[in-house]
């Protein structure tokens, strides 16, 4: 087994990984839990595995392309793995403050709705591997404007992912609905991501998007098949587990980060949907990691 090092470009200031690109031909930088502070884009080039990512389990294969936020928990156990992993800082590059440009915040990163990954079509993979091969020429020979470069390439492969994943989307949608019920989805997932913390409601989300509580909640069960009530449900769930596992925070400390008025309330909503107080909830993954989380960080050379 073996892998090629990692080549990054890092913040002169303090030291902190910018951007970096790593073939990999194994999963040993993957096969320990990922918390690392950088958005993480992976691509699998040969091989299968699953991946592990907000509890629950995944299959994966040749053509996945993975994309994770900082600090979202994952691992991927795989056999013969090879691929691509790019690691950007949100100081490097920030997703939200590029939004108008790449909007990909909600499609590809923080989309509690679809698994953090989708299989690029054969006739699509060749655009994304000239764009990888773009940027390890770029990183590795540098020259004037190698900032602004990288950061068009990865603008480009963003953008270019964008386009395959809403193309399977759209195809994906009841053939009576109108396009633009697939626009209003997307702005749904981005204020339930900016505001499951502080918004529990159906009814604002729908003032937020300044249409009947009504007709969203028809059109997300038509899409989803789930309830709107659900979808934000789960999205708070998936936090408060993440918190529970991840962190030494208090029950009361989580309870206040993600609205609630006070930890019992808080424990009663977290039983009733997973049918486990929050306290058993992080004893079992104690236990089950002798007493501590597992964690791991991507190596850079």
């Amino acid at each position: 087994m073996k892998t090629e090092p990692a080549m990054t470009l890092r913040n002169a200031a303090d030291g902190e990984l910018g951007f970096g690109i790593m073939h990999f031909e194994d999963d040993k930088h993957f096969n320990e839990v990922q918390r690392v502070p950088y958005f993480s884009v992976i691509l699998i080039a040969e091989g299968e595995g699953q991946l592990k990512a907000d509890f629950t389990a995944y299959q994966i294969s040749k053509g996945a392309i993975l994309f994770f936020s900082p600090f979202q928990p994952f691992i991927i156990d795989g056999t013969t793995l090879k691929g691509v992993l790019i690691n950007f800082h949100p100081d490097f590059f920030c997703i939200f403050r590029h939004r108008n440009e790449v909007a990909c915040d909600g499609i590809l990163f923080n989309n509690p709705n679809d698994p953090p990954f989708f299989n690029i079509p054969e006739n699509e993979s060749s655009s994304i591997y000239s764009i990888i091969e773009h940027i390890t020429a770029e990183i590795s020979f540098g020259g004037l404007a190698q900032h602004d470069l990288l950061i068009a390439y990865l603008k480009i492969l963003l953008i270019r992912s964008i386009r395959i994943k809403f193309l399977k989307y759209t195809t994906s949608l009841p053939l009576d609905q109108h396009p633009t019920e697939a626009v209003l989805l997307r702005q749904l997932n981005r204020m339930i991501e900016l505001h499951f913390k502080t918004i529990h409601s159906v009814g604002e989300y729908a003032d937020l998007l300044n249409i009947p509580i009504k007709t969203l909640g028809r059109i997300v069960k038509n899409h989803f098949q789930r309830t709107l009530t659900e979808i934000i449900a789960e999205r708070i769930i998936m936090e408060a587990k993440r918190e529970l596992n991840f962190t030494s925070k208090t029950l009361k400390e989580i309870a206040y980060d993600l609205g609630f008025n006070d930890e019992y309330h808080f424990s009663r909503y977290f039983k009733n949907k997973i049918k486990i107080s929050p306290q058993s909830f992080r004893n079992s993954l104690r236990n089950r990691h002798d007493g501590s989380p597992a964690s791991g960080a991507v190596q850079n050379a």
